[in-house]
């Protein structure tokens, strides 16, 4: 048995998860595209994360990072989706670091409790070329805080974009978004359009000065 992305075991034999339909974009009156997923979480302050080791960066708060755009990206190395993924946030962070915009990578080791040291997760970072701060969310807790308490999700490589108050804005539910590919993936470039334009759209939004 093999573990996708969302955890669920399957086979070697079995087909992997067909993505759904493209989904019809929508975007709110401030032009920000409607989630696919935790819809109920939009509106939220998105949970501090405590205490974490992090790569390429001192460690970082929510509070460290207010007056910026924050895109949060969930992953694991084992995840097929993630190595997917990978470019795109890449890109992201190339695009949007200098425009007020910071990509944390949030890694968890799959199944839970599999055992990764920073060095492991540092050679995957170096190979996908990312240069964004990257958290070690070893026992799941920020992934459970944000994710996974409530019930449970079909992946956990989700996302969330945060405006420069710390309100979650948008959720990507996974399990990946990108540039190309084949014509079965055109919600994964929907969903990658979606979140750019997520980012434009906070961005343009007034920040409030204490």
């Amino acid at each position: 048995m093999t573990l996708g992305c969302g955890g669920v075991e399957r086979s070697a034999a079995e087909p992997r998860r067909e993505l759904p339909p493209v989904a019809a974009p929508s975007v709110d009156a401030r032009g920000i595209p409607t989630s696919r997923g935790g819809q109920e979480r939009v509106g939220q302050p998105a949970p501090e994360w405590g205490a974490l080791s992090w790569l390429g960066s001192e460690p970082l708060s929510l509070a460290d990072l207010r007056g910026r755009v924050v895109l949060i990206r969930f992953w694991t190395d084992t995840c097929p989706f993630c190595r997917a993924t990978a470019p795109a946030l890449a890109t992201l962070d190339e695009d949007y670091r200098d425009r007020g915009v910071t990509v944390v990578g949030m890694y968890h080791p799959k199944p839970r409790g599999t055992e990764r040291t920073a060095e492991q997760v540092a050679e995957v970072t170096g190979e996908w070329g990312w240069q964004f701060p990257v958290a070690l969310d070893l026992d799941w807790a920020v992934l459970d805080a944000y994710w996974l308490g409530e019930g449970k999700q079909a992946y956990t490589s989700v996302s969330f974009i945060l405006d420069a108050e710390g309100v979650i804005r948008y959720v990507h539910p996974g399990p990946e978004f990108h540039e190309g590919g084949p014509p079965k993936h055109e919600q994964c470039r929907q969903d990658y359009r979606d979140i750019r334009t997520t980012l434009d759209a906070l961005l343009a939004e007034p920040v409030a000065t204490l």
